[in-house]
């Protein structure tokens, strides 16, 4: 290249990277934020959202449209809007349309409420949240509703890559969902079909106990051909579960990370994903922090005994005086700004080997090293500041400790004496599945070391005297009368035999004591 045209590139590239500027934001400050980005907008702008409830949005964008500026918006019906906002919020949808903007309603279901808990029906299928302009493309875990919540965005404003890739998102979703096609709204349900040799209609037909007006537009689950697992993961906007499956995506974003994951959930109620980071915790040196709201937990045992598994792995979980609605993953090598809750219906499912059933939700990955960095510090400045999870699971304690106390003993605790009891048991709880935690590493080290995978009884009983010896040195008599408190009939002696040939343990006189180096505890 000459000289000259180099020195042009060169300049173009740099006035080029001053107007394209990316920013995160992850606070309660987010919306009026985006109102800013809104408010520069000087053709058109387009919002795909869950819903839509505030009154300085609705002013942004009537004065927008009275200015010449395009208007679209992609939204749920009106009777998904809480009953006691709704009659203003519909109004204020119809003066935008009276005045040249256009309303489009994704009005599919996905779900079978007749076999399971999913909510389904008035909320229907789409959770995305994203916003294009003329001027920025803005991935957002916000919706705009009433009250200040923790939430998150990212800005692109001046990247033109960006407003074309959100565009065209824009466009997928009314192709799929809102323009007709063979007299359905949207080729969703063409879709469907072509990817079903056996043509299985029986996918649209309405569950029981739903309103029949929902008849054309129910979808009970999607064949796994148009659900894409095992997506490489690309910087771009995602929308689940059609450019890839929010489970296994979340689940490839915390694999590949290699020092932390930290996450950020309005709720968190998937037994299946909690086991899932239990795992990662123990089989990989991660530092795992999750900040999860605590307006929507309804602590219920499924969802307390799923905290007590993660905090015995070190797990942190914390929660904020503010409503969270943030949906965060950052790790090291990804931030993830997303709509996803840890929920089943969020990160989807198989329903059965051949059918996948999940939200309408979407993920915007970034890899920028600087916006992860500053994403990381902003999260662990709110983080240190928040509420520790074990204190909400320990209050829930306290009632019961009142009733035992009362019922039991005729007794009356001091509330002081309520919280410290709480706190004493939940710590034995978590305690307690640490313990099996422990031992279960143990027990696979040991079959490592043998090189098998059947547990035997005897294989057992070698692991518990290596849990014991870890703790400290013992005689073989100390270690017998654990052993007799379990079982009587346990042929220690023999367990001792293979853990001494085996150079596991060693013997020190009357003590015994664990190898380390062997085992690499």
């Amino acid at each position: 290249m000459p000289k000259n045209l180099r020195k042009a590139s060169l300049l173009n590239q740099r006035r080029d990277s001053k107007l394209s500027i990316t920013t995160f934001n992850f606070g309660t400050e987010v919306i009026p934020l985006i109102i800013k980005e809104i408010d520069i907008a000087e053709k058109y702008i387009r919002i795909a959202i869950f819903q839509m409830h505030r009154e300085d949005l609705f002013s942004a964008l009537a004065k927008k449209i009275a200015d010449g500026i395009k208007v679209e918006i992609l939204t749920l019906p009106y009777d998904s809007i809480n009953d006691v906002v709704r009659p203003e919020v519909e109004k204020r949808f119809k003066e935008l349309e009276n005045i040249g903007a256009n309303i489009y309603f994704d009005k599919w279901n996905v779900g079978d409420p007749s076999r399971t808990t999913t909510a389904v029906g008035r909320w229907y299928s789409f959770h995305g949240k994203f916003i294009v302009t003329d001027k920025s493309a803005i991935a957002l875990s916000a919706n705009f509703t009433k009250g200040q919540e923790l939430d998150a965005a990212i800005i692109f404003r001046g990247d033109e890559g960006k407003i074309s890739e959100f565009n065209t998102k824009f466009e997928e979703l009314l192709q799929l969902f809102v323009i007709k096609d063979n007299d359905y709204d949207g080729s969703i349900r063409r879709k469907i079909l072509n990817a079903t040799p056996t043509n299985e209609t029986t996918i649209f037909e309405l569950p029981k106990n739903i309103d029949p007006r929902h008849k054309d537009h129910w979808i009970r689950h999607y064949p796994i051909e148009i659900c894409p697992s095992n997506v490489i993961i690309q910087e771009k906007l995602y929308l689940t579960p059609f450019d890839c499956r929010g489970r296994d995506f979340f689940r490839s974003i915390i694999e590949n990370a290699e020092k932390y994951a930290y996450i950020s959930t309005e709720s968190f109620t998937d037994e299946e994903f909690s086991s899932f980071l239990v795992n990662v915790s123990v089989n990989k040196d991660l530092d795992i922090k999750i900040l999860s709201g605590a307006t929507s937990m309804d602590f219920t045992d499924r969802i307390e005994n799923m905290f007590r598994d993660l905090i015995a792995q070190e797990i942190e979980i914390k929660t904020t005086e503010e409503d969270i609605h943030a949906k965060l993953v950052i790790t090291d090598k990804i931030l993830a700004v997303s709509s996803v809750n840890l929920n089943k219906m969020n990160l989807g499912f198989y329903q059965t080997h051949k059918f996948w059933r999940e939200n309408t939700e979407s993920i915007l990955i970034c890899k920028d090293p600087e916006l992860i960095r500053t994403a990381k510090e902003k999260y662990l400045e709110t983080f240190n500041s928040s509420y520790n999870v074990k204190d909400k699971l320990s209050q829930k304690l306290e009632g019961l400790i009142k009733e035992i106390f009362k019922g039991c003993f005729q007794l009356s605790p001091d509330p002081n004496v309520r919280v410290l009891f709480a706190k004493f048991i939940l710590k034995r709880q978590i305690d307690t599945k640490k313990i099996i935690m422990k031992i279960g590493k143990i027990t696979k080290k040991l079959m490592d070391h043998y090189r098998r995978t059947r547990v035997e009884k005897q294989d057992f009983v070698s692991a518990l005297v290596l849990y014991y010896l870890s703790e400290r040195k013992q005689e073989y008599s100390q270690l017998e009368e654990k052993m007799n408190e379990i079982d009587g009939n346990i042929n220690l002696k023999d367990s001792m035999s293979k853990l001494i040939l085996a150079g596991l343990i060693e013997q020190e006189g009357d003590w015994y004591k664990i190898n380390i180096e062997a085992l690499a505890f």
